[in-house]
């Protein structure tokens, strides 16, 4: 054999290794009971793949100490302990506690995994399993089989209850319930039980990708023959601190929320939402501009000795919302009546001032016969440069959001999404399904989507 047909089968199982550790991928039922009625499938090999490729071709973040460093020889990490199969199925029992989830991994080396067990302070409980306050995290051991379990769930039967089914019982899932999961080819897949209802099929699935540049979820339900969700055209600000728009719900949606959802609204927003979302609207949009700073001051008096009034002057700086919120549809005359009767409108002058909104002074308008707007005072209109055919979206730009309200986020969620540009959700109606897409956009740099 020549030096050329040498490569050529060099190269040949260099292709099929690499096909083999990077791309084909194995799984079974045996890591999940039968009675789960939540699944969450983690593409491992895609989600490393994606990794190693967004690594690739980033190279403003490589590292060299990062790369060549030695490990530590009196440490083990969890790779050193456990072995992540290709996929990695965390489910969730029926009848059990809500944050009561797990998963199945095998022990990668006996060794490693007993020294881990010391490092990350597992203590063995009566009911035979090892539970680790620093990490959070529950096991049980079969061999070289590990049961994972949320150690924050006190009652230690739920997380035997599962081992005796998956260990002992062998009840397992159907393999073709899995392959739900497998073929939609995506980093993360999960199903839950649809809240009962009459506008929905039951089974429904939802993945989930990345890229260097963004994360996104989308779901597709299936509506039933009797309902019908249709969508408008909006236009909207791309820079605006946050868009959102919807058409008038359907009037049977109301019973997916219960009253006391709906009661609840009522007094956050101060009046009867019953008021806004009459059948006769076609659609609603909020464009909130930005949050900007106002200087007020306040005039008091104190007095001297001889009770002479000595004026006081005091500066304070807030932070008022710029937005405009806009209402259309037949009936906008009978929504700007019954605010006016409720005593949610206060004449000023040529003016009504809309009092749901305490913390910036707007003002409620019927702009024609199917337009009504509520406007804040500060609000200037900017260009609308997007339009979008939709039954629900909304935008979020991160960057516009002040720091002082940023102060109100835990810290560990204000540096997960510091290199976060903005949020976007869309619902759309596509040949009878409802497409639901949820997306975070990156800033454009070669930082990290998401650093933890």
């Amino acid at each position: 054999m020549n030096k050329k047909k040498w490569i050529l089968v060099l190269l040949a199982i260099l292709f099929s290794v690499g096909y083999l550790k990077l791309f084909r991928k194995t799984w079974n039922n045996e890591g999940v009971t039968k009675n789960a009625d939540i699944i969450i499938a983690v593409d491992v090999k895609r989600i490393t793949n994606t990794l190693i490729w967004n690594f690739i071709t980033t190279p403003s973040q490589w590292k060299s100490s990062d790369l060549f460093s030695s490990s530590d020889d009196d440490k083990v990490s969890w790779d050193d302990m456990v072995k992540l199969p290709d996929y990695v199925f965390v489910f969730h029992k029926t009848g059990q506690p809500a944050n009561a989830f797990y998963t199945m991994v095998r022990v990668n080396d006996k060794a490693d995994f007993e020294k881990g067990l010391k490092q990350y302070h597992f203590e063995k409980t009566l009911s035979g399993s090892f539970v680790s306050k620093e990490t959070g995290i529950e096991l049980i051991q079969r061999e070289d089989k590990l049961l994972v379990g949320n150690a924050a769930v006190e009652d230690k039967q739920y997380i035997q209850q599962v081992a005796d089914e998956l260990f002992n019982k062998k009840e397992f899932v159907t393999e073709d319930s899995l392959k739900n999961y497998v073929k939609m080819n995506s980093h993360l897949a999960l199903s839950v039980p649809l809240f009962q209802n009459s506008f929905f099929e039951d089974n429904y699935f939802i993945s989930g990708n990345f890229n260097k540049d963004a994360i996104t979820f989308s779901t597709a339900l299936s509506l039933k023959s009797n309902v019908n969700l249709s969508a408008s055209r909006f236009m909207y600000c791309d820079s605006s601190l946050c868009s959102i728009g919807f058409t008038q719900p359907w009037p049977q949606l109301k019973q997916i929320l219960p009253d006391s959802t709906w009661s609840n609204i009522s007094k956050a927003v101060n009046f009867n939402i019953d008021s806004l979302l009459l059948q006769t609207n076609e659609k609603y949009q909020l464009d909130i501009a930005g949050i900007y700073p106002r200087t007020d001051s306040a005039i008091s008096y104190t007095y001297d000795d001889n009770f002479n009034p000595i004026e006081k002057v005091v500066v304070n700086k807030v932070e008022e919302p710029s937005f405009n919120f806009n209402i259309h549809g037949d009936s906008v005359g009978n929504i700007f009546n019954y605010w006016a009767k409720a005593g949610k409108l206060e004449k000023a002058g040529d003016s009504n001032l809309f009092t749901p909104v305490p913390f910036v002074r707007s003002c409620c308008r019927i702009k024609n016969d199917k337009l009504l707007a509520v406007t804040s005072g500060n609000y200037i209109p900017a260009a609308t440069d997007k339009t979008i055919d939709c039954i629900l979206f909304a935008k979020l730009v991160f960057a516009k959001i002040p720091a002082s309200i940023l102060n109100y986020f835990p810290l560990e969620i204000v540096l997960a999404l510091k290199n976060i540009e903005s949020a976007t959700i869309t619902v759309t109606n596509e040949k009878g399904q409802i497409i639901l897409r949820a997306c975070l956009n990156k800033k454009k740099n070669d930082l990290p989507i998401i650093e933890f």
